[in-house]
């Protein structure tokens, strides 16, 4: 545990928990963990960490986020478009709030999330 005002993920004691299977999967049964470590009092901003098993889903992101892949990799479907890409360990990338996209998760993936639900201007 740390102590003072700095969060340190996977140190600190997180805020909140979540672990459950993937609503409505498209393949597999994937599950996933979600371990929040800060979390602004507005509920606007949040940081922490997500990891799942096997399998794929549509989702439709509710927010902006930002994602590091700390282990495994995903591939993710922009819906609109089709476009396919894929994120190994040490890639980051944007998903914009609104964006409906499918997750694949092949194996095993986790990852470091940022998020926002609203933002001026947005």
């Amino acid at each position: 545990m740390s102590e003072g005002k700095i969060v340190v993920l996977e140190k600190s004691e997180p805020v909140s928990k979540t672990s459950q299977p993937k609503v409505n999967p498209k393949s597999g049964e994937p599950f996933a963990n979600n371990l929040t470590y800060f979390q602004h009092s507005s509920d606007n901003f949040k940081v922490g960490t997500w990891d799942c098993t096997k399998g794929s889903w549509e989702h439709n992101h509710p927010k902006l986020e930002f994602c590091y892949i700390v282990e495994g990799s995903v591939k993710i479907v922009e819906e609109d478009s089709g476009v396919t890409h894929t994120f190994n360990v040490g890639d980051s990338f944007v998903v914009p709030k609104g964006t409906r996209v499918t997750w694949i998760v092949e194996d095993y993936a986790k990852k470091i999330f940022v998020s926002a639900k609203d933002l001026d201007g947005e």
